[in-house]
């Protein structure tokens, strides 16, 4: 089933981000991650779902109409958990502090708009892959963003990650090119929602 993301999914997705995805978020570990899906929460720019098999989620998706103001509004709507979380983070890893630093400034190459509809995150639990849980993840966003009244949305891939490239053009995603952010090569998506 797939439903909002609410405050009670808010550890379980803050425990599957940690243990699948990768990135300045993850570096930061644990407490940002949840300060992050709880200023998600608050915000109406979030488009967040989990997907759930016996009330435990099994997977999840989030994005956003406008990424830059969501990224903002998650700030403004929790600064104090997001704030000491972000130390608490730079504390425990200090190498996550030029990353921190280089976020700000934006992408290395200026390849994408970042103001673009964007699926920012989506993660399956290992147990669950193949069982077609980030296909209806994907589905369900796509039919949020599509009633919100985007026509297309975009998303980014690590260059090393062959399984989700091939499960993005599987879904019919174009590659639009490669960009570097925080050192690391990326490849950017788009889909054209009908």
């Amino acid at each position: 089933m797939i439903e909002p993301l609410g405050i009670q999914h808010v550890k379980a997705v803050t425990g599957l981000h940690c243990q699948t995805l990768t990135g300045l978020l993850s570096q930061l570990g644990k407490p940002a991650v949840e300060a992050f899906y709880t200023g998600c929460l608050r915000s109406n720019r979030a488009v967040a779902l989990v997907y759930l098999v016996d009330a435990k989620v099994r997977g999840f998706v989030l994005g956003s109409m406008r990424p830059d103001l969501l990224k903002r509004d998650v700030l403004r709507k929790n600064v104090v958990g997001t704030l000491s979380s972000i130390a608490i983070g730079v504390a425990s890893r200090p190498s996550s502090l030029i990353s921190l630093i280089e976020s700000f400034r934006g992408n290395d190459e200026k390849a994408f708009d970042a103001r673009t509809p964007e699926l920012i995150y989506l993660a399956t639990a290992p147990e669950s892959r193949g069982a077609g849980v980030g296909n209806k993840l994907v589905k369900a966003f796509d039919e949020r963003m599509r009633v919100a009244g985007a026509g297309v949305y975009e998303l980014s891939v690590d260059e090393d990650n062959v399984t989700a490239i091939t499960f993005y053009e599987r879904l019919g995603f174009h590659f639009m090119g490669h960009y570097r952010e925080f050192g690391i090569p990326h490849r950017r998506y788009r889909m054209v929602i009908h």
